[in-house]
């Protein structure tokens, strides 16, 4: 099934301190492993940003059209973008989703508005598939002012997805990086590759 990758790495970075989708481990900028990892699932990929710096892979950067509502604005506005039903979306600063759990998520499709993997730990709405029937629900939420995807999520027909044998076999499956102590504890275990 095609599919378009959406990459959100707008986000202001507060706790980090900087721009997370720059930062590097091995050599290797979040951006750039995120944009390896979708290119093995679509060869359609849009960036949520609107730094210039994030432009050097020649996908197309997706500005948030209604601002500052986190992570929901920029799914927003690429699915509006999108030319597909199906989008996968991934936060730049979870580095250790492989393209076999995506795959995974892939294969798991079925008459949903949204994809999401649950596990003991909770939900994982940045790391998911969102149809663009979801658009109108997502717009509405903005416009309420209520930018919880959590909340998003219980409105939407979602299929929330079993992951915890996943998370069993890669521990750090989900790990997400907020801040400079997530940064350093992925980079001395050298689980970043």
């Amino acid at each position: 099934m095609q599919t378009t990758a959406i990459i959100l790495a707008g986000g202001k970075s507060k706790r980090m301190g900087t721009d997370k989708a720059l930062l590097e481990l091995n050599g290797i900028s979040l951006l750039e492993k995120s944009v390896a990892l979708c290119k093995t699932v679509s060869d359609k990929i849009l960036i949520s940003s609107n730094k210039k710096e994030h432009s050097k892979f020649a996908y197309p950067l997706v500005a948030d059209e209604i601002k500052n509502c986190g992570p929901i604005g920029g799914i927003y506005s690429c699915l509006k973008k999108s030319d597909t039903e199906w989008n996968f979306v991934i936060s730049v600063d979870s580095p250790m989703v492989n393209v076999e759990f995506v795959q995974f998520l892939i294969a798991e499709i079925k008459d949903f508005d949204a994809i999401v993997p649950i596990h003991s730990g909770g939900k994982e709405p940045l790391v998911a598939l969102y149809h663009k029937r979801a658009l109108p629900e997502i717009e509405k939420r903005i416009r309420a002012g209520n930018y919880k995807m959590y909340d998003l999520l219980q409105t939407l027909n979602t299929r929330f997805i079993d992951s915890q044998s996943w998370l069993n076999k890669y521990p750090q499956l989900f790990a997400n990086i907020n801040r400079a102590e997530d940064f350093d504890l992925l980079n001395a275990n050298s689980y970043f590759k």
